[in-house]
């Protein structure tokens, strides 16, 4: 019984991804590097099956559907937020705290590949139609922040 309910889950998750997230947004054309993460001080490659602009609704937003490294579950589904479009490492020093009270990953990729542009994104993966709800307006609020306070960074620069 309970197998059932995590398999209906899993279908109904499935099914909101393909007909809700993927028909609305406009697939990245291109050959993406894959991304990585540390597990057991091992990194794990994760290879881009396809990138999803949700450009029209949620700017700045991307689906990153993932082939997982083990066999269950195939595809691992991560929300990214743009938070720059030109990454530097004095980014990722200010945004590096966002992300881990926050349980995000931070990451500097090129979602555009044919463009030399290294962006810096925050990433959550996402397991259930909840989630992706919530983490959009998470994510959203956490940008303005960032956003907010690069502004008072550069306001500061202008006043020396």
């Amino acid at each position: 019984m309970i197998k059932d309910i995590q398999n209906d889950s899993v279908d109904d998750f499935q099914s909101f991804i393909k007909n809700e997230v993927i028909k609305k947004g406009n697939k990245l054309k291109g050959k993406h590097a894959p991304i990585s993460e540390i597990i057991d001080r091992i990194p794990k490659s994760l290879s881009i099956d396809k990138i999803i602009d949700l450009g029209e609704k949620k700017k700045n937003y991307f689906l990153l559907i993932v082939k997982n490294y083990i066999k269950q579950p195939k595809f691992r589904y991560f929300l990214a937020i743009s938070l720059a479009n030109n990454s530097s490492d004095l980014l990722v020093h200010i945004a590096k705290d966002y992300a881990i009270e926050n349980d995000l990953k931070l990451i500097q990729y090129s979602i555009f590949p044919k463009t030399l542009r290294i962006q810096l994104l925050l990433l959550k993966e996402i397991k259930k139609v909840d989630d992706y709800t919530n983490y959009i307006t998470k994510l959203s609020n956490i940008r303005k922040e960032f956003r907010i306070n690069l502004g008072k960074i550069k306001d500061l620069l202008e006043n020396k």
